[in-house]
């Protein structure tokens, strides 16, 4: 399953999501301000998620393969 981290307005984003609808792909979809806002029900797949946005210099989307 695959999950994507997503904005409002984000124009990346909504490519993503459109080319995934287009292939078929099924996805879970995230808000981003999940990952900066700290809480209880943060799970592995939102820490993942964390460590691939600082690697993308904080850019979104982000996309998790779990």
């Amino acid at each position: 399953m695959k999950y994507i981290y997503t904005a409002v307005d984000c124009p990346k984003c909504e490519t993503l999501k459109e080319r995934y609808k287009t292939e078929g792909v099924e996805y879970v979809e995230r808000d981003a301000d999940r990952l900066k806002k700290p809480s209880d029900d943060r799970d592995q797949i939102d820490i993942d998620a964390f460590v691939q946005l600082s690697m993308q210099n904080m850019v979104l989307p982000v996309e998790i393969d779990n």
